[in-house]
């Protein structure tokens, strides 16, 4: 099984692990640096940019049923591509975090970190 990673950014060593192991994947394939540069930067406008959409599914064309799709990004399109996946028997998965936070004070300015620690994939799936 091969699992395709639509992100903003690599995924971790855990994650990595999680599809080696508990997804059976033996495969992570990217998009080009093209398509994933399109891809986090999903224009602002009224209408969907379906050019990246049509990229994204010309770059699927290799996958086969039950492969694993890794997506994140911008909603709209988000939901167009979970919904193609789950039409053509990917497994689309997301990833579940936890969100640490730390605040630290300075007289009157107050600085405030998150760090987002992966705790799981999930599931896309219909209601």
């Amino acid at each position: 099984m091969k699992a395709f990673c639509l992100l903003n950014h690599p995924l971790t060593e855990k994650q990595e692990n999680e599809l080696l192991n508990k997804y059976n994947c033996d495969k992570i394939i990217y998009p080009s640096k093209e398509l994933a540069a399109a891809w986090s930067q999903i224009p602002a406008v009224p209408e969907n940019d379906r050019s990246i959409i049509k990229a994204v599914t010309t770059w699927l064309d290799s996958a086969e049923e039950k492969d694993v799709l890794v997506i994140q990004g911008e909603f709209g399109s988000t939901f167009i591509m979970v919904d193609y996946a789950l039409k053509n028997k990917l497994i689309p998965l997301h990833a579940v975090t936890k969100r640490v936070e730390s605040e630290q004070r300075d007289g009157e300015i107050v600085h405030r970190q998150y760090v987002f620690e992966h705790v799981c994939f999930r599931p896309y799936e219909y209601y």
